[in-house]
């Protein structure tokens, strides 16, 4: 029973929401006369865990009916009804929370019932709301709304057509704001999964649609007519670009430059959202070779810090963000930066993160200051969250020993790296095939050391200059190895 759909929804209720379901099936509007409550009650004692072996069918319908012969059906009954009840209070809540799905359902039903006054009393309530509210997808829609309500309000209600003219202009204008606002989310994300995934046809066609849509034209006419969001329009367009031609980085800067200059305009999601967007576009240029983008990251990473843009997961530090600030942070010799940033933000971190997350980190710290035992020691101690961790301390691990002229064990643990990352099913096969590439790399340069060979060494150099898998960071390790070499 602890896996039925009924327990696994309330498993997911807060303390709060349990009070209030419980108010909500006594109510007879929603309960159809039928009393839940007996059985509620008794589920209620296994909350939040729902785990005992107690929490049975059987054992529920004697607490309920003591004596009775047991019936499968009434408790099917009891578990049927109560999970569509739970699947209604849902609903209810979330309506109380969403806002754009509130009015439009209010609106309609005032239109039509012809409630005038009713309806110009939502309005000016929404508009009010509206009057404060930061710029986002969410913002559009609710404008696109309101302003929908306004033009029925006067043309259908009140018979004045002139005066819903403002509102079918303002609803015209929201409409294409909420359009190329997730136009920006959307396409990005699709440049992203192409970029992962070599995913071609169908991403190819998604893209070409939205590239046949000319938003040049769209920012042009704005500017020209003097529109207030002209320059919104212009962000979102940029936006767009960075993922429709990535070539082209004036798309980029001119919209990092208004966000700089305007972040505080839009509200916490969509800064969220651009803050990763210009993240990802810098990380994908690093990947091509392209090294100006470490330094753009590394200060683009300083903005969202200061700001606090993004860098939370249900009231915590992102371990991913953390990571990534550390090792861009190093990569340009930020040393004694990355210190002040472990010290401040790992009490940010989740408190079972924090121990092992500092450990990595400072095995990182010691690696850059060519500490390389004190590097070993750190790695020693991390205690692995997940895959990515194993594979950061093996790199490292390996790196530290070479640094350390520790042969014998080297070639050990590239041998076990190998067998580690072949047999791991949670690996991806692009991490994996990076991964392997780089440890066969790394012991054929020690082959090199060991038996010094110019032509094997040019040859080596050669080779990891035209590798397309092996990763930047790593590539630049082994080449900056192999020039020691020679």
């Amino acid at each position: 029973m602890n896996q039925t759909k009924l327990i696994l929804t309330l498993k997911s209720f807060s303390r709060d929401e349990i009070k209030l379901f419980e108010k909500f099936i006594a109510s007879p509007f929603f309960n159809n006369g039928r009393n839940y409550i007996p059985f509620f009650t008794e589920l209620k004692k296994f909350y939040p865990s729902f785990e005992s072996e107690n929490l049975n069918a059987e054992f529920i319908y004697e607490k309920l009916y003591q004596g009775k012969k047991f019936n499968r059906q009434v408790m099917w009954n009891f578990v049927s009804q109560l999970e569509k009840l739970a699947l209604e209070f849902l609903i209810h809540n979330s309506l109380k929370q969403n806002r754009s799905e509130r009015f439009y359902l209010i609106s309609d039903e005032l239109l039509k019932r012809n409630l005038d006054k009713h309806l110009l009393k939502e309005i000016e309530s929404m508009e009010k709301i509206l009057s404060t509210a930061k710029l986002s997808i969410e913002y559009y829609k609710d404008k696109l709304l309101l302003e929908d309500s306004k033009a029925e309000y006067w043309y259908v209600l009140q018979g004045r057509q002139d005066l819903s003219f403002a509102g079918l202009v303002g609803s015209t204008e929201f409409l294409i704001l909420k359009m190329i606002a997730e136009l920006s989310v959307l396409v990005s994300d699709l440049q992203i999964l192409k970029i992962m995934y070599n995913d071609g046809k169908e991403t190819n066609a998604a893209i070409e649609l939205v590239k046949s849509l000319n938003l040049n034209n769209l920012v042009t006419a704005s500017e020209i007519n003097e529109n207030k969001y002209a320059k919104v329009y212009k962000f979102y367009y940029d936006k767009i670009m960075c993922a429709l031609d990535e070539n082209d980085e004036t798309h980029f800067f001119e919209m990092k430059k208004f966000f700089d200059e305007n972040y505080f305009l839009f509200d916490l999601n969509e800064q969220s959202n651009t803050i990763i967007s210009l993240a990802n576009y810098c990380a994908h240029k690093m990947r091509l070779g392209i090294d100006k983008y470490l330094r753009i990251l590394f200060e683009l990473n300083k903005f969202r810090l200061e700001k606090n843009i993004g860098i939370h997961s249900n009231g915590n530090l992102n371990k991913a963000l953390f990571h990534q600030i550390l090792r861009n942070a190093l990569s340009l010799g930020e040393t004694d930066w990355a210190e002040n940033f472990v010290v401040n933000y790992t009490p940010k971190l989740k408190i079972n993160h924090q121990k092992t997350m500092n450990a990595l980190a400072m095995g990182f710290i010691c690696y850059a200051k060519k500490d390389f035992t004190g590097s070993l020691d750190y790695l020693s101690k991390v205690e692995f969250i997940d895959i990515r961790d194993k594979l950061h301390v093996r790199i490292l691990s390996a790196k530290a020993y070479y640094e350390l002229n520790n042969t014998e064990t080297l070639f050990y643990f590239i041998d076990s790296s190998n067998h580690f990352i072949k047999k791991n099913t949670l690996i991806g096969i692009e991490t994996r095939d990076s991964y392997l590439k780089f440890f066969n790399y790394l012991k054929k340069l020690l082959i090199c050391k060991d038996n010094y060979n110019k032509n094997k060494v040019m040859e080596l150099i050669s080779d990891i200059n035209t590798d397309q898998i092996l990763r930047l960071r790593h590539k630049e390790w082994l080449l900056e190895k192999l020039s020691e070499l020679k």
